[in-house]
């Protein structure tokens, strides 16, 4: 049996005092509705999930009659935005379930059948519907998704899983749960245990997000034909087949193609391309597993009507045992409906195999990426050396982090001078000059006064770090990281520990001259 309950939306301002004014001046006045129970109103409910859409729906439907027409009737005003709240149990005796928590989002009264009818969507709509600007920097999963919550005010699980994955991106003017995705799609890369990696979904219950992993068994339920299962129908289908990817830098060059040979024999080929992302400091997930990732095979898809079951929601696995279909599933999208006493479901299921089997990847490297940062101004010219340091540091790493120099790998000293050229006179005149070589840039330090041996106590930040017998110069960032080119990954970057890249063995005073 269903239990549904309605609380009105929050008063506005302006409704609180007019309210008020209300009961001071004796007038009639009605308090806002809260905790009502509007079963007894309800004719059906439709409460489903899909895997593609964020949030769960409650639609339901309530005999309405208007005054002139039945004076014995009384209405309900269930106002957009009041939130529903929709509980199941077993029977009289059992303690109800809640299985849905959400508003109104839209209402339509029929005046010929005399009905109302209702449709609710829980709090994941709001991350569905609202964009966010945010920066992840070498932070989990799990992490970044509580920011985001946090961010539209969505409150999270206590007991969410802690996926550790470490992710640094830009989320720029996407919606939270394209977000969550490309989170999930880091997660899937990154785990390496699984064939087919990790695979992760966000939903809703009892009115907090939290995270559930794909093939997770729902326990003591299997749907079998001959106690549950009314029917069921198969499909296979190669239409989101993707089985080569060609992986782009900056400049749209290819430099790595990776290819699912079989598949291309078998079906045909079917490309797409990956837009390679600029290596960071210990970033773990790499462009070789996202590309990967990108990869689809041939789908299949399964369904089935049979007698209803509150934790057969999308999202989870269920156990079957039916003519057609035998094993695991994972439950793509789900509409339960309940009318006149009556439970039942549509499931739309996707088979997960004991072993998944691995496909062969053909992997062809061509050429080294070139990468600009997705941050770089317009304007990259070098600067004048008028800033103060601090601001410089950052104008000159906005400017240059992340791209790869003119020299590639051996490009540390004109990193540095284009970034330090904001700041300092002297790192400006290197760059305008065209000084890319470390002893050419210590010599001329040297000349102007601003060599010194290495001493931590004499470091600060905007200083020049010369390493070995002028092998490699970096900047300091004041807190015991760096500003530089990275030979192994050929970007600049910010890096954590300058005591990383070698031995120091000389400062160019740049934060002085």
């Amino acid at each position: 049996m269903l239990i549904c309950k309605y609380t009105d939306p929050p008063l506005t301002q302006k409704e609180q005092e007019e309210l008020q004014q209300k009961k001071n001046n004796k007038e009639p006045y009605s308090e806002p509705i809260s905790d009502f129970d509007i079963t007894n109103f309800v004719t059906k409910f439709t409460w489903s999930g899909d895997s593609e859409q964020a949030a769960r729906k409650l639609e339901f439907e309530i005999i309405h009659n208007t005054i002139n027409k039945d004076s014995t009737f009384t209405a309900l005003d269930l106002k957009i935005g009041g939130f529903i709240y929709l509980f199941y149990s077993k029977d009289e005796t059992s303690k109800p379930v809640e299985i849905f928590e959400g508003r109104i989002f839209y209402r339509k009264r029929n005046s010929n059948t005399f009905t109302f009818s209702f449709t609710c969507y829980d709090d994941m709509v709001y991350l569905a519907k609202s964009k966010v600007q945010m920066l992840f920097d070498g932070i989990t999963v799990t992490d970044a998704i509580k920011q985001i919550c946090n961010e539209i005010g969505i409150s999270i699980a206590q007991d969410i899983p802690q996926i550790n994955t470490v992710v640094s991106f830009i989320a720029d003017g996407k919606s939270c749960t394209e977000v969550f995705r490309t989170l999930f799609d880091y997660t899937k890369a990154d785990t390496t245990n699984n064939p087919n990696g990790e695979d992760y979904t966000a939903i809703c219950l009892n009115g907090d997000v939290t995270i559930i992993k794909k093939g997770e068994l729902i326990e003591n339920y299997i749907a079998t034909d001959l106690t549950d299962i009314d029917s069921s129908e198969h499909s296979e289908s190669i239409e989101s087949m993707v089985n080569r990817i060609k992986s782009v830098d900056d400049n749209g060059n290819i430099c790595q193609v990776f290819t699912n040979e079989d598949d291309v024999t078998h079906f045909g080929m079917i490309q797409d391309i990956y837009k390679m992302q600029p290596p960071k400091e210990n970033e773990t997930v790499d462009n070789i597993k996202m590309a990967k990732s990108k990869l689809k095979r041939l789908q299949d898809e399964s369904s089935i009507k049979a007698v209803g079951n509150i934790q057969c929601i999308t999202g989870y696995t269920i156990e079957v045992q039916e003519e057609q279909l035998k094993g695991k599933f994972f439950i793509k999208s789900d509409t339960h409906n309940f009318a006149n006493n009556i439970h039942t479901m549509d499931l739309t299921l996707e088979y997960l195999p004991e072993t998944p089997e691995v496909a062969n990847i053909k992997q062809q490297d061509i050429a080294t990426p070139v990468f600009k940062s997705s941050k770089r101004k317009k304007n990259t010219n070098s600067g004048n050396g008028s800033l103060k340091v601090s601001q410089g540091l950052s104008t000159g790493f906005d400017a240059w982090g992340g791209t790869t120099m003119n020299n590639g790998r051996n490009g540390c000293a004109e990193a540095v001078g284009k970034i330090g050229s904001y700041y300092s006179p002297f790192l400006a005149q290197q760059c305008t000059n065209g000084v890319v070589g470390v002893p050419s840039m210590v010599a001329n330090a040297d000349s102007a006064g601003l060599l010194e041996d290495f001493s931590v106590s004499e470091l600060q930040k905007g200083d020049v770090i010369v390493y070995g017998n002028d092998d490699h110069v970096v900047i300091y960032d004041g807190n015991g990281g760096y500003y530089g080119n990275s030979s192994s990954k050929n970007v600049v970057l910010h890096g954590k520990n300058y005591n990383s890249l070698g031995t120091p063995t000389k400062i160019i005073k740049a934060s002085k001259g």
